[in-house]
């Protein structure tokens, strides 16, 4: 791929959903809310800098909280009258080259669609997700009716990402409002460019298309296990979960030896067949002296994205004999939950002993493991 400039992502998320009654953007998708299932797809990718959020100006509290954990900078401002004006108010709190322009509603778009519209962007100005019409098109109006040929008719999708000056600039020169960005560019002479779009990145936009959302938490289902032992020794931090605990001892590693979150992560990885985090992030590489296991745990779920795959449920069993974990757990499980994009209610953590049998009952380690399941959400159309 080309050397991409930054880019920051224009999500239209201002509308009533009027055709399915609700507010779609908070529907169900795989655990969590759609439209934050859909702030997920960008997370990972290093040329994105930020995603600005148009909502209704009276929701921006609840969206604040609601996208608080998700992992990615983000800007919330107040969406318009139309999808046209709620996206020029965001493009105006832009400062990258790039802008990425996407439906809220679009939360099946795969890593590699994201990159070559941007690529395509930064190399000819424009770039329009759009995809073969499978069904033949019928033109109606009063006079007459006739079907265009259908190899020349494409149904256009979002990302449609642009160089922001030639956006603002047609976006100044248009005399008219319209439902598709690149109609902007149209309006003024010039031809976007079309970047090939996914059958499977479909818009939530009928009750019709709740079924695709049933198919989505149907998908492929993969589970792992993991398991970690680490020595207790003095003069470490005793860290667990992502929570520092106070003790007399610490785990020994080169990390900082976090046995609960390295247990977690070889299965996720293992779920993933991607190695363990040995292969990962080896006790040979200084540059991972002392690192945060919470900082690895985001690198290992970025794996998993690369890999067309996203963590569905955690469960994690803890073995010590002390210190007691049981007032340690919820903070761990939020810190889980905000590494991994999930609801809390899909990380499970529990604490027990060995009745002071073997090395964990002789406080000469803990140990942990946890078994997770992943489903694979990118290998698509």
């Amino acid at each position: 791929m080309a050397a991409c400039k930054a880019a920051e992502v224009i999500l239209a998320c201002g509308g009533k959903s009027l055709r399915m009654g609700e507010n779609k953007l908070l529907i169900d998708c795989g655990g969590i809310p759609l439209i934050k299932r859909t702030c997920l797809s960008f997370r990972g990718i290093e040329e994105i800098k930020r995603l600005i959020i148009a909502v209704p100006e009276g929701d921006i509290p609840f969206y604040d909280e609601l996208m608080s954990d998700i992992g990615i900078s983000y800007l919330l401002v107040a969406g318009g009258k139309t999808r046209q004006e709620s996206i020029h108010n965001a493009v105006l709190m832009a400062k990258e080259d790039i802008i990425i322009i996407h439906d809220g509603a679009r939360p099946f778009l795969s890593r590699e669609l994201i990159l070559r519209s941007l690529e395509d962007a930064y190399r000819y100005g424009s770039s329009v997700a759009c995809v073969p019409a499978k069904d033949t098109i019928r033109y109606c109006d009063s006079e007459s009716s006739y079907c265009p040929k259908r190899e020349n008719l494409y149904t256009v999708q979002t990302p449609q990402s642009f160089s922001r000056r030639l956006y603002l600039y047609a976006a100044g020169m248009a005399e008219e409002s319209f439902t598709d960005d690149a109609q902007l560019l149209d309006s003024i002479g010039i031809k976007p460019h079309l970047t090939k779009g996914e059958y499977s990145n479909i818009k939530i936009t009928t009750p019709e298309d709740l079924m695709y959302l049933k198919n989505y938490s149907q998908e492929e289902l993969r589970v792992g296990h993991g398991y970690d032992v680490h020595r207790l020794v003095k003069g470490r931090e005793l860290i667990l979960g992502g929570v520092k605990i106070p003790y007399e001892k610490g785990l020994l590693g080169h990390s900082d030896a976090d046995v609960l979150l390295h247990a977690l992560m070889d299965a996720l990885l293992g779920a993933a067949a991607l190695g363990d985090i040995g292969k990962h992030f080896p006790d040979s590489d200084p540059s991972y002296s002392g690192i945060s296991s919470m900082t690895l745990l985001e690198k290992v779920y970025d794996l998993l994205a690369l890999a067309g795959y996203k963590p569905s449920n955690a469960d994690i069993t803890v073995i010590a004999q002390e210190p007691k974990l049981a007032g340690y757990i919820q903070k761990m499980r939020d810190n889980i939950s905000l590494a991994l994009g999930l609801d809390r209610d899909r990380i499970s953590v529990k604490a027990t002993t060995e009745e002071g049998l073997g090395f964990t009952g002789n406080k000469e380690g803990i140990a942990a493991h946890a078994v997770v399941t992943i489903k694979g959400v990118a290998k698509r159309g």
